[in-house]
């Protein structure tokens, strides 16, 4: 009995020993929890929460080295996390059956890991450290993780090892917990400051390449920061903005301005003095402002703009040479056209009056086909002088009311004879809905459908030519068929441009300067119209010109103008005033010829030299512009602040719209340009002929 008490009190110490020798290992566990806890919220980095941990569990666990695997989803593979043998450092591991358990909360010993899966494709120096593995897993706020254990001995790792981990288990959840979080937050950090170097390299070097100069003012305008000291030559010592501009008073008020009402400003420029060399500066800013609202200061940049300020200059300088040339060019043009329409003027009048003479057919023939040389010649000038003008931006149109049924018969009346001595058909249509009067230049209008017409009759061997008018809500359609050898589509591109023709070669059949056409686009264009062109070779073309309907409804018909028979009105008293005798001999043979008595004066001043008695008996007055001593505008001038109220018509071969504006300013009631037609001629002296009986 007693042996038997003894051996239970025995038993009941020994019981006793035990408990207070797992309530020391306790304590010194939670002592070394509680100091790795400790060591890892002193870690300033992942390294040092790992060395941490390590530190703890050496005293309870022999291993050699450790590693932590971390994966983001089930999908991906587990790699480095943190290590403590450069062999596993970015190394990547398969995951098998012993991994999943590991990471489901068991801890596991390996006794032979190359008999594992995971353990089966490891490098040599890899497997070396691998004999003994011990792992276990814990879950992480980005996915799993696994802390595996490693010794270079076969079984170093006994069940007991298994169980400190389980004991060790929230030391481990937070070590690896917070070794992951300071992963993610260095791997974002390092991302920001790459983001931020690029950026700031991207400033640095756009701001290096557009030459720029940052700065940054308070609301006292001080800099608060200034990129660079130094713009070109001019170095900015001050504290204020303002004083940058040194003597510049203009310049600083402007700005300051600018501040005051708290707006953004661009391209505020100045020039340095000339010691700094003259430079231009541009200075462009914008007011920034706090949450609340609050004016903070000002930010913006300055910039070196003299390259820029000198090209503008050089573009300007070449626009002006450019101007000056177009200018020359339209006035040795337009001084071209007066020297040889004054001759022109001749040739056209004595052919004219040659041509009343009484010749046989065959002079008749010949003296038709020199009046014929000449009008194309003076064609030839007129198309010159228009593109010279339209190119030099000179050229005007003059819109009135006008009846667009007279523009086409004019031209078809006129163009008529050349279609039938080739056998063409020229007809005319104009549909009812097209408005009688419309607002436009009549002669510019009745230019275009000359230039079109007289292409499709020249074009033209066989067929018809025909102008076809139409309306179309607010627009004007005139179509010009032909039924002639058609363009090429190659030949189209060209068609509209200066001196350009469909046949460019020189065996060429068809004759022409090639102007025609690229006039009239651009009469057309001025009129706000479009022209439109379809063709077929050896089938025919139809130009359409597009015109914007300008149309004034008229309450009364228009009345017929009569007949006038100028062989019963009064004949004329004129006075011709010209210098060359060649185109006196002209004026006279053709006002003669028509019953008008003729005075002739050589200038301006034998105009006025003319007495009193002798001035009344004129009826009109033929005042060429360009004469010696004194030139048919001076004289016209004068002729009117004498009160002498005699009609005075210019005669001359400057017909710019221009010119003839400053004929009517003068005083001159008419103008006859050179070559003087017989048409144009009779119009307006059956214009004063009824005038003077009238009076009568």
């Amino acid at each position: 009995m007693v042996n038997y008490e003894s051996e239970k009190l025995q038993e009941t110490l020994l019981d006793l020993l035990r408990t207070r020798e797992r309530e020391k290992q306790l304590r010194d566990e939670n002592t070394a929890i509680l100091a790795g806890i400790a060591a890892m919220a002193g870690a300033n980095n992942k390294r040092q929460v790992f060395n941490s941990l390590l530190s703890v569990l050496r005293k309870y666990i022999g291993f050699e080295h450790a590693l932590v695997l971390t994966r983001e989803d089930e999908t991906a593979p587990l790699q480095e996390l943190v290590t403590t043998c450069r062999f596993f450092e970015s190394s990547i591991w398969p995951i098998g059956n012993t991994f999943i358990r590991s990471m489901n909360g068991d801890s596991i010993a390996l006794y032979d890991p190359s008999q594992v899966f995971e353990f089966q494709e490891l490098s040599p120096e890899m497997e070396a450290f691998c004999q003994s593995v011990l792992l276990t897993g814990v879950k992480v706020s980005s996915g799993d993780a696994l802390l595996l254990f490693f010794h270079s001995d076969k079984g170093q790792f006994t069940p007991n090892c298994r169980r400190v981990l389980e004991r060790f288990r929230p030391l481990l959840e937070r070590a690896i917990i917070d070794i992951d979080y300071r992963e993610r937050l260095q791997s974002l950090v390092t991302a920001r400051t790459q983001e931020l170097t690029h950026s700031q390299q991207r400033f640095k070097d756009f701001a290096k390449t557009v030459g720029d100069w940052f700065w940054e003012v308070d609301t006292d305008y001080r800099f608060t920061y200034i990129s660079s000291p130094n713009l070109t030559n001019h170095t900015v010592d001050s504290n204020c903005i303002l004083d940058i501009f040194g003597e510049a008073d203009e310049y600083r008020q402007k700005l300051k301005t600018i501040f005051e009402k708290q707006i953004a400003f661009e391209d505020l420029e100045w020039q340095l003095p000339e010691d700094e060399g003259g430079l231009w500066i541009s200075l462009s800013g914008t007011p920034y402002f706090n949450k609340q609202g609050h004016l903070l200061g000002y930010r913006g940049t300055a910039k070196d703009i003299t390259s820029r300020k000198r090209q503008i200059e050089e573009i300007k300088k070449a626009r002006r040479q450019a101007e000056d040339a177009n200018k020359a060019k339209s006035e040795f043009l337009a001084m071209m056209s007066h020297e040889i329409r004054t001759p022109l003027n001749a040739v056209l009048g004595l052919l004219d009056m040659l041509g009343d003479s009484g010749l046989d057919n065959k002079q008749q023939g010949w003296i038709n086909q020199m009046d014929q040389s000449a009008q194309l010649l003076l064609t030839i000038i007129n198309d010159i002088l228009d593109l010279s003008r339209i190119e030099s931006t000179s050229f005007e149109l003059f819109n009135s009311q006008i009846c667009l049924s007279d523009c086409i018969d004019l031209v078809v009346t006129q163009l008529d004879e050349q279609a039938k001595k080739k056998g063409i058909q020229l007809s005319s249509c104009i549909q009812s809905d097209v408005p009688e009067q419309i607002i436009g230049d009549k002669n510019r209008i009745s230019q275009v459908l000359f230039n079109l017409v007289g292409n499709a009759i020249k074009f033209t061997n066989d067929g018809s030519v025909s102008v076809d008018v139409s309306r179309t809500e607010n627009k004007l359609y005139l179509k010009i068929r032909d039924t002639g050898i058609g363009i090429s589509p190659e030949a189209q591109k060209q068609l509209f441009k200066p001196f350009k023709q469909a046949d460019g070669s020189i065996t060429r059949k068809y004759g022409g300067t090639g102007l025609g056409l690229a006039i009239s686009q651009h009469l057309i264009t001025k009129m706000q119209g479009e022209i439109q062109l379809e063709s077929q070779l050896d089938v025919g073309s139809c130009f359409t010109v597009i015109l914007p309907l300008d149309s004034i409804e008229i309450a009364d018909q228009e009345t017929e103008v009569p007949v006038v028979d100028v062989e019963h009105l009064p004949k004329l008293n004129i006075l011709v005033a010209e210098d060359s005798p060649t185109n006196q001999l002209v004026a006279k043979l053709m006002l003669e010829k028509r019953g008008h008595k003729v005075k002739i004066a050589n200038n301006g001043q034998e105009v006025l030299d003319i007495d009193e008695s002798r001035f009344s008996e004129l009826d009109i007055i033929l005042m060429d512009i360009s004469m010696p001593i004194m030139d048919g505008i001076s004289a016209t001038k004068t002729l009117r602040e004498n009160g002498q109220e005699v009609p005075i018509i210019a005669l001359t071969a400057n017909v710019m719209k221009s010119d003839q504006q400053a004929y009517y300013e003068a005083g001159m009631d008419d103008f006859i340009a050179k070559p003087i037609i017989a048409d144009e001629l009779d119009k307006i002296l059956a214009k004063y002929q009824m005038l003077i009986a009238n009076k009568q």
